[in-house]
């Protein structure tokens, strides 16, 4: 579950800023740091994580900028760090797809050929109640001596603006943008669907997130606590 709220959730924080024409949904700076709470169906805490940005990058054609986030279990043990990237493109923000694979089962295989086909989620500049955004997914093509193993495939598909509107968490009361889409996660044979709606804050991502199985029935939920 952990890590659906991961592939669902856009966080981080803030100190050193850089210029960007996009909007972001992350604060696009180094060094704050944001709390996610994890609750479960009936409202029990079912773990946390805390996010940062830890670099900001000029490439060639687009600025990167850099999340380590760690995870935690409702006891407060860490279950491990992973980095994902995020890009403002022009007048567009991306998520990378590719670093939203889970990280600690892809290094099982990084004795393999692994071939990577992705098309990058995007946020325009200006969004509006009742827009369409575009899909993204990501595919990993797992092969050993040339024969073909696994495949591992997540779609975000689906992505609408439900409405603008205002909302409050732990953390505070913002005006957000409601977005609903719809998960689907393939390893192997097996497959999961999910829909989710997230309440999106520009500078900040994800303050609350509802994950929801393919009934319709609630799965748990995400909140930001803490901006630090």
């Amino acid at each position: 579950m952990k890590r659906i709220f991961v592939l669902l959730s856009i966080v981080a924080f803030g100190f050193i800023s850089f210029a960007q024409d996009c909007e972001t949904f992350i604060p696009w700076q180094v060094g704050k740091k944001i709390t996610t709470e994890n609750y479960d169906e009936k409202d029990k805490l079912t773990g946390s994580s805390t996010s940062e940005v830890i670099s900001i990058n000029q490439l060639v054609d687009k600025t990167e900028a850099v999340v380590e986030s760690e995870s935690f279990d409702k006891k407060g043990a860490s279950q491990g760090k992973i980095q994902l990237k995020y890009y403002c493109n022009g007048d567009s923000f991306e998520v990378d797809m590719k670093s939203m694979l889970n990280q600690e089962q892809m290094a099982g295989f990084e004795n393999m050929t692994i071939e990577y086909n992705m098309q990058n989620m995007s946020y325009p500049k200006v969004m509006l109640a009742g827009m369409s955004l575009s899909d993204g997914f990501v595919e990993a093509i797992i092969s050993n001596e040339g024969m073909k193993i696994m495949t591992i495939r997540t779609d975000i598909t689906n992505i609408k603006i439900e409405a603008i509107e205002s909302i409050t968490v732990p953390a505070g009361t913002y005006t957000a943008y409601k977005i609903s889409s719809d998960l689907t996660s393939k390893t192997g044979f097996m497959t999961m669907n999910m829909k989710s709606i997230s309440w999106m804050v520009t500078g900040i991502g994800a303050v609350r997130t509802e994950t929801y199985d393919k009934k319709g029935k609630i799965m748990g939920y995400s909140v930001i606590s803490k901006i630090e």
